[in-house]
Parts: structure tokens; C-alpha cells; sequence
């Protein structure tokens, strides 16, 4: 049956050179390093201490080119969504022993979390 895959790297695939985010149709069941089949999850490398145990928290591509924090069990951890560099960074400072952070929702007075601000300018009309 064929399936979809994602070109890696610039590759020469029956007779054709495909450039990378390329997609091209094969029927294969293992295919090279420099493909990707659409849906399946590519897992993150876990970096290993000098003991040669993991350190727990590693930079992953998520959607978009943006990267976020995944754990030893592959799970995402926090709502972290940054660069390559930006994602090393809080990966090292989670494997140092820094707390995950986790957004919080702030409420007004109301206790609605904003849903009953009143943005108009007193006419009625929406702030400008």
C-alpha cells in the first residue's frame, strides 16, 4: 500500500530529485533516514549524563518549526514553544533542577478570568 513521506534532505528517489518538506508517494515499508511517513512521530533523542543515564528533558521539533520540551517518556512537558536555541536552553535549566512552569489564568474582580470586561468607551462603541 503506498504511503505518504515527508523528504528529510535532498534525495534522488526514482529518477527525480526532491528537495526537503518535499512529499512523494512510495510503496515501501522501511524507508532511509531521509524520509519521514506523514503521522508518524519522530522521537526525540535523550541526552545522557556522564553516568550514561538520561537527563530527562530534551528539545523536539513540534508544529510549525517550533520546538518544546519533551520528557524521557516522550511526553510534552509545560506550554514551552520556542527556537532550537531557546528550547536547549530551557531543556538544561529543567535538567538542572528548574521548575516546569505553567501558565496561570489570571482573574478580574468578577472572577470570570476577563470574560465580562466591558471594552467600550462608554458609547457603546468598542475601544479604539
Amino acid at each position: 500500500m503506498p504511503k505518504r513521506y515527508e523528504v528529510l534532505e535532498r534525495s534522488f528517489i526514482n529518477g527525480r530529485l526532491y528537495e526537503p518538506k518535499e512529499t512523494v508517494v512510495l510503496e515501501i515499508d522501511s524507508p532511509g533516514s531521509n524520509l519521514k511517513e506523514f503521522g508518524a512521530a519522530k522521537a526525540p533523542t535523550i541526552q545522557k549524563d556522564a553516568d550514561g543515564l538520561g537527563l530527562g528533558y530534551v528539545a523536539a521539533r513540534g508544529a510549525a518549526g517550533k520546538y518544546v520540551i519533551k520528557d524521557d517518556k516522550d511526553q510534552r512537558v509545560g506550554e514551552f514553544i520556542g527556537s532550537k536555541a531557546e528550547a536547549e536552553v530551557e531543556a538544561d535549566r529543567l535538567n538542572a533542577g528548574g521548575e516546569v512552569v505553567v501558565p496561570t489564568i489570571q482573574k478580574d474582580a468578577g472572577g470570570d478570568g476577563g470574560a465580562g470586561q466591558d471594552n467600550t468607551n462608554g458609547n457603546g462603541l468598542p475601544d479604539a
